[in-house]
């Protein structure tokens, strides 16, 4: 997967976040939206397999712990994901993908102290 698909999914996907109802309140923090989306697209260019680009340090779990997230907006976070990734990616890749994510959200879930059903 290139890192302009990896980049392309990442802001539709956002474009998505700040728009629901359910979402836009947690990410209304984000100051500077370019940033956060450099740096999603270099995270997820990492987890598939792609070798770093820039000195980013993730704390996935430990951040979204210390937020609060809870089970509802990770689900919703994953629905609105997997929508994007689907949309936007061929089959296989797009497979790959949510695995990904998947795991990343039972893991996030189990921190949060709730699993995913």
């Amino acid at each position: 997967m290139g890192l302009a698909a990896i980049r392309e999914v990442v802001d539709r996907f956002y474009e998505r976040i700040q728009c629901d109802p359910m979402l836009a309140s947690r990410f209304a923090t984000v100051e500077d939206w370019d940033t956060h989306k450099a740096r999603l697209t270099h995270f997820w260019w990492v987890a598939l397999g792609g070798p770093a680009y820039a000195p980013y340090r993730y704390r996935v779990v430990e951040k979204h712990r210390d937020i609060g997230v809870t089970r509802v907006e990770i689900e919703r976070w994953l629905e609105i994901f997997s929508e994007c990734v689907r949309a936007q990616l061929p089959e296989s890749l797009a497979t790959r993908w949510l695995h990904r994510a998947r795991a990343m959200s039972a893991s996030l879930a189990q921190v949060a102290g709730e699993g995913l059903v």
